[in-house]
């Protein structure tokens, strides 16, 4: 398990669908999420076709691309706008609700994007906490508790 103290000062984070958390990037470091988010899909995914992802793309875009992966990917905005954003992706694995259920964010408040859908310019979510005051276990249990049909791999 990841350190609260690495998790809380990392950029992005990604759960892979093993529920391995890998934190990239540090908040007052001056490189973009998406950068990071790109260097990490060249190591992790050599085969997949990239050219199109770019700085400017959108972070729902990028949500997408790793809910198409199976993977978590959370923005840590909180020096930002004080909220941080979680991507799901369509289908969670028992591992990574085990560790979303044993992540610890201190008292960072959370957004959950999920069951993305394409719109005319782009893709949209589903949204839990853009109110600002959820925690990620507050976040988490509404999630579960309007998304019950969630099935699991």
């Amino acid at each position: 398990m990841i350190c609260i103290e690495k998790i809380i000062d990392s950029k992005v984070l990604i759960i892979d669908k093993m529920g391995v958390i890998h934190a990239l990037g540090r908040v007052n470091n001056s490189k973009y999420h998406v950068k990071l988010l790109l260097d990490y899909l060249k190591g992790n995914y050599p085969s997949l076709d990239i050219t199109k992802l770019k700085i400017g793309s959108s972070r729902n875009y990028y949500g997408y691309i790793f809910g198409r992966l199976g993977n978590i990917i959370y923005f840590n905005d909180v020096n930002i706008n004080g909220t941080g954003m979680f991507y799901f992706p369509d289908n969670l694995t028992e591992k990574q609700i085990n560790t979303l259920n044993n992540l610890d964010l201190g008292n960072i408040k959370v957004a959950i994007c999920y069951s993305p859908y394409k719109v005319k310019n782009g893709i949209e979510y589903r949204m839990i906490g853009l109110d600002g005051e959820h925690s990620l276990k507050e976040a988490i249990d509404e999630f579960m508790y309007k998304e019950s049909r969630i099935r699991r791999r």
